[in-house]
């Protein structure tokens, strides 16, 4: 058994780590704690949205949102025990969470319209997709296959869930896009 000196030990050099990779050469593990603190936002943001959808598409919606919400989950999961896999050790409260994530979320959320929700959740995507490209190209770098191929499929996810999304709001897949990865 662990004492407490010890865990605060164990924690102390694991955060002194991540500060110093986040202010010197940023690894894909340190991007891939943005992706999991974006996961975990969105989690709580798909429930919200699921919660108040209203209007003629409330029913169609409301199954998209708990879908998209359940999915989301697995993600978390997955490459969270990716990174563990490979050695390193993610974001695991919601301290850091806050912390990582880029994605904002509001009480007034509650209000949007059924469109203003999907729009949203579009442009959360396409933030955590930038992030995962990101990781996806320090992952190769660092010759972390795994970790690569388990990006890319999310990604690949991100990418059906946003051209899906964009049609259900009478978008094409690219529209509106700030970021197209050109490689």
């Amino acid at each position: 058994m662990t004492t407490v000196n010890e865990r605060q030990e164990k924690l102390a050099a694991e955060q002194a780590y991540k500060e110093h990779i986040h202010h010197t050469k940023i690894n894909s593990a340190a991007v891939t704690d943005h992706i999991l603190a974006n996961i975990h936002t969105l989690h709580v943001k798909l429930h919200q949205y699921h919660w108040y959808v209203k209007g003629k598409n409330f029913y169609a919606l409301h199954n998209v949102f708990e879908n998209l919400y359940n999915e989301n989950e697995a993600w978390f999961d997955k490459i969270a025990e990716r990174l563990l896999a490979s050695g390193f050790k993610p974001a695991s409260t919601t301290t850091e969470f806050q912390e990582f994530t880029t994605i904002s979320e509001d009480s007034s959320g509650k209000y949007y319209t059924a469109d203003e929700m999907v729009l949203q959740i579009v442009e959360d995507f396409r933030s955590n997709r930038e992030f995962t490209i990101r990781a996806i190209r320090l992952a190769q770098e660092e010759g972390n296959d795994a970790l690569g191929d388990s990006l890319i499929s999310y990604k690949a996810y991100l990418d059906v869930n946003i051209w899906q999304l964009q049609a259900f709001i009478n978008k094409d897949a690219l529209e509106d896009d700030d970021y197209i990865d050109n490689d």
